[in-house]
C-alpha cells in the first residue's frame, strides 16, 4: 500500500537523452520500492539545467495544475537538483519536491534495520547534503545584495554547517568503526572453518536473495533462508549463510544491490557493507536476462566494484529469469538459470565449488589418529578418499589446493 501519491518529473538533457527511458522508468520503480504511487508523469526536453527551476516557467505552470489536478503529496524528480532549486520549485508548488538520490536515501532509510546500516544511512545523507548546503547558503548570501555584511553572514553561517555536519560525521564514523571491529572478530571467526566465501552482487532486483534462497534449497535448510521481494533495494544489510553441496562447504554472501549514477557519498557510506564483496574469494554476479537493457545495469555493476576494490576478484556471471526469455530468443553466453523455476542452479553450485577449491595437486598421505581433527577440518574444502585403515593412521588420497595441501606434507606417503 501507497503511503504517498506522486507527480514524476524528467528532465531530457543532451547528456541523458540516449538513456533517459531506461532511468526514467527505473525512478518509478524507485518512487514505488518507497512506497510513493506515481499518478502521473510529466518529462521536458531542455539543452541546458535551468538555474532556477530546474524547467522552463512554462513547463513549471503545466507541473503546478498535475499537482492540483491529482492532488498529490509529493513531486519527484527523475534527475539530480540542487537544493537552491528544489526549495524554489517546492515555493512554486506548495508540496514536498525530492530528486533520484534523495529518494534513493529515503528507500536507503527505510530499509536499514541494523544500527550499521542506519549509520551508514546517516553518513551517506550529510555526506551528500553537507557540500550542496553550504554552497547554497553562500550563494544565496550573494544574491541579496552581494554586499561584505552580507557576503561575511552567509560565509559564517555555512562555516557553522559544515562544522555541525563534520562533527556529526566524524562521531558516526567512530561508531562504525566499533561495529566493524565487532563484525571483523566474528569473520575471523568464519575464517576459522578454512570455508572460501562467495557474495552474490548485481543490479538491484535481478533475483540475488532469491538465488541465494534457491541454492539454500539444495541444502533443504528452509530455516535459513533470506528476505526476497520484487522490488528495488528489498535487500540492504548483507546476509551470510554456510552452503554445503556434496562433502565440501562454503559462505555464502547477498549484498545490497547496485543502481546507475549512484552518488559518490552513498559508494563511501557502503563500502563497509559491501565488504562481503570487496573480501570475497569469488563473486557471482547476478544478471536479469530478461532486461532488454542487461548490459548496462551489468556494466554499472562491475564499474562500481573497480571502484570499491573489488575488480580483479575472480567473477562468474549468472543470467537469471530465463523463464521469462522467449523460447527463439538468443540466449546470454554464461551460466542460465532460473530462481522461480529451480533452474541451471546445481550447475551453478557445482561451478562455484570448481572455482572456490580448485583441484591443483593430488597426494597420497598416511594420517595418524592423533590428526583426525585437521583431516576432518579439511573434508569441506577438498577431495578425501579413504583408502585403508591401518594401525597407525588413515591411508587418504587428497585432492585440492596446494596452499590447502600443504598441511599435509608431513604425512605424504613416499613413492
Amino acid at each position: 500500500m501507497s503511503d504517498r501519491r506522486a507527480v514524476l518529473v524528467g528532465l531530457v538533457l543532451p547528456e541523458n537523452e540516449l538513456v533517459f527511458d531506461e532511468v526514467f522508468a527505473e525512478c518509478e520503480e524507485l518512487c514505488r520500492a518507497c512506497l510513493i504511487e506515481v499518478d502521473a508523469k510529466l518529462t521536458q526536453k531542455i539543452d541546458r539545467y535551468d538555474p532556477k527551476y530546474g524547467m522552463r516557467s512554462g513547463k513549471l505552470q503545466e507541473l503546478k495544475s498535475l499537482v492540483e489536478q491529482f492532488d498529490v503529496d509529493v513531486v519527484v524528480f527523475a534527475n539530480n537538483l540542487s537544493i537552491t532549486v528544489a526549495k524554489r520549485v517546492h515555493e512554486v508548488l506548495g508540496v514536498t519536491v525530492i530528486d533520484r538520490t534523495s529518494l534513493i536515501l529515503e528507500i536507503f532509510s527505510m530499509r536499514a534495520k541494523t544500527k550499521q546500516a542506519m549509520i551508514q544511512v546517516e553518513m551517506a545523507r550529510l555526506q551528500y547534503d553537507l557540500p550542496r548546503l553550504t554552497l547554497d547558503v553562500e550563494k544565496e548570501s550573494h544574491s541579496r545584495g552581494g554586499g561584505f555584511k552580507n557576503r561575511g553572514a552567509g560565509e559564517m553561517r555555512s562555516s557553522l554547517i559544515q562544522r555541525k555536519y563534520k562533527e556529526r560525521i566524524k562521531y558516526l564514523k567512530k561508531e562504525l568503526e566499533l561495529i566493524q571491529k565487532n563484525g571483523e572478530i566474528a569473520e575471523h571467526r568464519r575464517n576459522k572453518s578454512l570455508l572460501a566465501k562467495a557474495a552474490l552482487v548485481g543490479y538491484t532486483n535481478v533475483g540475488k536473495s532469491s538465488l541465494m534462497n534457491a541454492m539454500l534449497g539444495l541444502n533443504h535448510r528452509e530455516d535459513a533462508t533470506v528476505f526476497e521481494k520484487d522490488m528495488l533495494f528489498a535487500t540492504l544489510d548483507t546476509s551470510v549463510r554456510n552452503l554445503k553441496y556434496g562433502s565440501k562447504e562454503f559462505l555464502l554472501y547477498d549484498t545490497v544491490g547496485f543502481v546507475s549514477d549512484l552518488p559518490q557519498p552513498l559508494i563511501d557510506a557502503f563500502k563497509s557493507t559491501l565488504d562481503a564483496a570487496i573480501h570475497a574469494d569469488l563473486l557471482i554476479h547476478v544478471v536479469d536476462a530478461s532486461n532488454p537493457n542487461w548490459q548496462e545495469k551489468a556494466m554499472v555493476t562491475e564499474e562500481t566494484l573497480k571502484e570499491i576494490g573489488a575488480g580483479d576478484i575472480p567473477m562468474i556471471r549468472v543470467f537469471n529469469k530465463i523463464d521469462l526469455i522467449e523460447e527463439d530468443a538468443h540466449m546470454p553466453l554464461g551460466i542460465c538459470i532460473s530462481c522461480k523455476e529451480k533452474i541451471g542452479i546445481e550447475e551453478l553450485v557445482e561451478s562455484c565449488l570448481e572455482m572456490l577449491y580448485p583441484i591443483e595437486k593430488s597426494m597420497e598421505c598416511l594420517v595418524p589418529y592423533s590428526e583426525m581433527a585437521l583431516l576432518q577440518k579439511n573434508r569441506k574444502v577438498m577431495d578425501v578418499e579413504i583408502v585403508e585403515y591401518l594401525e597407525d593412521g588413515q591411508r587418504v588420497r587428497l585432492a585440492g589446493e596446494k596452499e590447502r595441501l600443504k598441511a599435509f606434507d608431513e604425512f605424504v606417503i613416499e613413492g
